[in-house]
């Protein structure tokens, strides 16, 4: 049923005064309170309720009809009270209301108030006497008290529409455990039953009603992937919120890619669990499964299943910038620096390769056609990756260097690698894969091999102020690095430290200092760190400026230096 149809069979419910029970059905998510409350508020608006009163009531956490029947008592408002923000004013005249109705029920019952006790069990009960006349929305059908009969709340809303007089809507999430006995009895209670089943399109017209830009950048996406779930969507909106501000500057291909990463990340990440959807972790660790380059012939039918719909999403690989924004769905706060990096190295790639001709293009030869032969697929991609070589990350030229593996061009594959050592070797940052977050993705043996032996020479010609230096700038290291800085002794550190000036040389003295912070630091960390304090404190004791300028990296030239400081402190 379509939401034209659900909305015109709603507002005739609400407009009408004969006592009915409706139910309205659809899967968890797809925003039917949302419709309910819209549509009662339209009609609200256009003074067309047909009853004088309203109740909303949550069944979450009840556990009896008792506490059912008070409930729709205290929830009760007058229907002009609806939507209406909480106030005293409000809140005022909603409680005289209550009261008369209360009131005139108690006259005349109270002189029966033995009877009423032995017959109800308890007083409580009371106060349900003044329930009548009543527009009545029932939700979280599924989330009541194990204790509260679905069989018996149904006997209890047809005494609401028979003897009360009360128009009562059912919203219940379609598929969902607990809720046999309501498919069992309903023939009985329910008057009219309407499917609720929006299109993709319909729920983000829903989820993205208020914002125009959003609506029109996200919708496509989520109607792509098939997203009906109205929380889904705005979790997925509120990831956009957090990073729209950061990432408006960059470039439009890297503005389009964190927004069509997030949505399919977020569509993974809020329903976990449903086996149609790729897990986040799946994708995370993608590889080459969607090149074809994956060496696991033996694809499970759900990873099939998945590959498909990514495919068709057009998402084949994830990159650092991915990875980034991966861990910041997971987390669900914004760290700049950790998504920053990877798109500022992204912005100089586009760039670059604006002039001289996408690398990312030249593998539409490969995905793009069944018509393109091999040898025009290799020269291609190797006329590209040789222009844009100095923008290629270690992943891209690993997958490169696959597929020439693949198409059996061997020695290619081999100068591929030869070129990118060439251009980037000087580089630790790119030679040592072990500081390299996608290492385990970088599969080629020659290729870890080559990277490994440039890597060793380098290691053994950098400085210790060149390491510092680096693993300042990244805050990561290998154990080779803690081998050179071990070897530093107090004396050779006194001259580094006096040797540099600028905002680098805090970076480098926290460095070092933080080897020693370390629980379980080993004895080469110790090293570093006490010879690092040592220098410290034979700079801080050529003079008094000196002394506090090493006091506020924690370190005092003696403990009784340290009380004093602290006591002036206190």
């Amino acid at each position: 049923m379509t939401i034209k149809h659900v909305r015109e069979q709603l507002k005739r419910f609400i407009s009408s005064n004969e006592p009915e029970v409706l139910a309205l059905k659809g899967k968890w998510g797809v925003g039917k309170t949302y419709t309910w409350n819209t549509i009662l508020g339209e009609s609200k608006k256009n003074d067309e309720i047909g009853m004088p009163k309203y109740v909303y009531l949550s069944l979450f956490g009840l556990s009896s009809l008792s506490d059912v029947r008070y409930s729709l008592f205290e929830q009760s408002i007058s229907k002009d009270l609806i939507g209406e923000p909480p106030s005293l004013e409000t809140f005022s005249k909603n409680t005289v209301s209550l009261g008369q109705s209360l009131g005139k029920k108690c006259a005349k019952y109270l002189k029966f108030l033995p009877q009423f006790q032995t017959s109800h069990g308890s007083f409580e009960s009371l106060p349900f006497f003044a329930v009548k006349d009543t527009l009545i929305c029932i939700d979280d059908l599924e989330r009541r008290s194990n204790t509260l009969e679905i069989r018996d709340l149904l006997g209890l809303i047809t005494t609401l529409k028979e003897q009360k007089n009360c128009k009562v809507i059912i919203l219940l999430n379609d598929g969902e455990d607990r809720i046999e006995d309501y498919e069992k009895y309903r023939e009985k209670v329910v008057d009219l039953e309407l499917i609720f089943e929006p299109t993709p399109q319909e729920c983000a017209d829903i989820a993205f009603a208020h914002s125009g830009f959003i609506k029109a950048n996200l919708s496509p996406l989520t109607h792509l992937l098939g997203i009906k779930n109205i929380r889904v969507l705005k979790k997925i909106e509120r990831l956009y919120h957090l990073i729209s501000e950061l990432i408006q500057d960059y470039h439009p291909d890297i503005q389009k890619q964190v927004i069509c990463s997030l949505v399919l990340f977020g569509w993974s990440h809020y329903r976990a669990g449903d086996k149609d959807i790729p897990t986040l972790e799946y994708i995370e660790n993608l590889g080459y499964k969607l090149h074809g380059l994956d060496s696991n012939q033996d694809l499970s039918a759900e990873e099939t299943l998945w590959n498909s719909i990514l495919q068709k999403y057009g998402y084949m690989t994830t990159d650092e910038l991915n990875k980034a924004l991966i861990a910041f769905v997971k987390r669900g706060y914004l760290i700049h620096d950790e998504i920053e990096k990877p798109a500022l190295i992204l912005q100089s790639q586009i760039q670059a390769q604006e002039a001289t001709g996408s690398f990312s293009n030249a593998w539409k030869v490969y995905h793009d056609s069944f018509n393109v032969e091999q040898d025009e697929v290799v020269r291609t991609l190797y006329d590209s990756f040789k222009t844009n070589v100095d923008h290629i990350s270690p992943l891209n030229l690993n997958g490169t260097v696959i597929l020439f593996r693949e198409l059996g061009e061997h020695e290619l594959a081999d100068e591929l690698i030869d070129l990118y050592i060439g251009h980037h070797g000087e580089n630790p940052d790119y030679m040592n894969l072990k500081n390299y977050p996608f290492s385990g993705d970088i599969t080629d043996e020659t290729l870890r091999l080559k990277f490994e032996a440039k890597n060793s020479s380098l290691t053994r010609r950098q400085s210790p102020i060149e390491v510092l230096h680096r693993i300042s700038r990244n805050n990561s290291w290998n154990p080779e690095d803690e081998d050179i800085l071990a070897a530093v002794n107090a004396e050779e550190f006194y001259e580094l430290f006096k040797s540099e000036s600028g905002s680098d040389l805090s970076d480098i003295v926290n460095m070092c200092l933080k080897f020693g912070r370390f629980q379980n630091s080993n004895e080469k960390q110790q090293a570093i760190s006490n010879n690092s304090t040592e220098a410290l404190k034979r700079i801080a004791r050529e003079s008094k400026v000196n002394e506090l300028r090493v006091r506020k990296f924690g370190v005092f030239l003696n403990e009784e230096s340290h009380a004093e400081n602290s006591g002036a402190t206190d």
